[in-house]
């Protein structure tokens, strides 16, 4: 997948995104989004507004290996997740989401070890795909994911969303200017090697966040909006490592590992070496209801969450 800075992107957009990141001159509009269940299915175009939620994944069973990996690291059927936020003037379809930088660059740091990566903002394509992105150099690159699929938040919660939008949007421009950094959602700090003790990293916006950290903490922190069932403990976490015959087969590349300096398997981590992970601290959310939040947020959760629905498939196409 080609990954270039947003620089890159206001130099090639200046119509659009000049140096104030003006996300806010996109335009609110339905897009058409090619979508596919699965690697097999025929297209089928969804009908997305603003904020609604894609989510992307790998076919385990064919997945080159770097993404296989990422495929058994993260546990579901999907993988990752952008939100679309509007149409420029010429039709074209943006999305924003959190990823590590095109090298995936790591640094140990007195924090630990940290995946280096930002907010990112990405061209989709015109409706139903009629025309490429103008720029290859900065399209996001949806073909490398072997399927993807669109969700809307429950008309309630969607309606709330919309009456934040200038705050959520300013916060997406200012977060883009400024580079709101990657988070991984676990601690890998030296002092995991006495303990043998992986925290859940908190999943609000203080330090960064990941791809689905972004978006649940956008939404529950600025428009105190909060979806159901999409936290995975630490010990569901854990048992997904040790037990389940995809979670088994996941390994920490030995770029990002601590512990030894070579590949090694999570279930090894844990069945042997006796390692753990821990749940971060309960934290009060911003939300209507004050809820207190706990645990590590999921794509595939996030996607199942009943808080979501489907959105509409307004044409089915042909396979690819």
């Amino acid at each position: 997948m080609k990954r270039k800075y947003l620089s890159i992107l206001l130099f090639m957009t200046p119509l659009l995104f000049a140096s104030d990141f003006s996300v806010e001159c996109l335009k609110n509009e339905t897009y058409y989004f090619p979508a596919k269940k699965d690697a097999t299915a025929p297209l089928s175009y969804q009908a997305l507004e603003r904020f609604d939620l894609i989510f992307v994944g790998h076919n385990v069973d064919a997945a080159a290996e770097g993404e296989l990996n990422l495929a058994l690291s993260i546990p579901g059927y999907y993988t990752h997740i952008l939100s679309y936020i509007g149409k420029d003037a010429d039709g074209f379809a943006y999305a924003v989401e959190m990823n590590t930088d095109e090298n995936k660059s790591v640094t140990f740091g007195l924090n630990g070890l940290e995946v280096n990566g930002q907010l990112y903002i990405y061209c989709l394509g015109n409706d139903f795909a009629k025309k490429p992105c103008p720029k290859d150099d900065y399209t996001y690159g949806m073909e490398t994911y072997d399927y993807m699929w669109a969700k809307r938040l429950l008309p309630q919660l969607r309606e709330r969303i919309m009456s934040y939008e200038k705050q959520l949007l300013q916060t997406i421009k200012d977060d883009l200017r400024y580079e709101y950094p990657f988070q991984l959602p676990m601690h890998l700090g030296l002092d995991i090697l006495v303990n043998k003790e992986i925290p859940i990293i908190d999943d609000g916006r203080e330090n960064g966040a990941d791809c689905t950290g972004y978006f649940v903490s956008l939404f529950e922190e600025i428009a105190g909006v909060c979806m159901d069932d999409i936290r995975m403990s630490a010990e569901v976490f854990e048992s997904y490592y040790r037990h389940n015959n995809l979670g088994m087969q996941a390994i920490i590349p030995a770029k990002y590992n601590l512990f030894y300096d070579e590949d090694i398997y999570f279930s090894k981590l844990l069945n042997e070496q006796e390692y753990s992970f821990i749940n971060n601290a309960p934290r009060q959310s911003r939300c209507l209801d004050a809820r207190m939040v706990v645990g590590m947020p999921t794509p595939n959760l996030v996607f199942n969450s009943p808080s979501m629905l489907d959105v509409d498939v307004v044409y089915v196409g042909k396979r690819e």
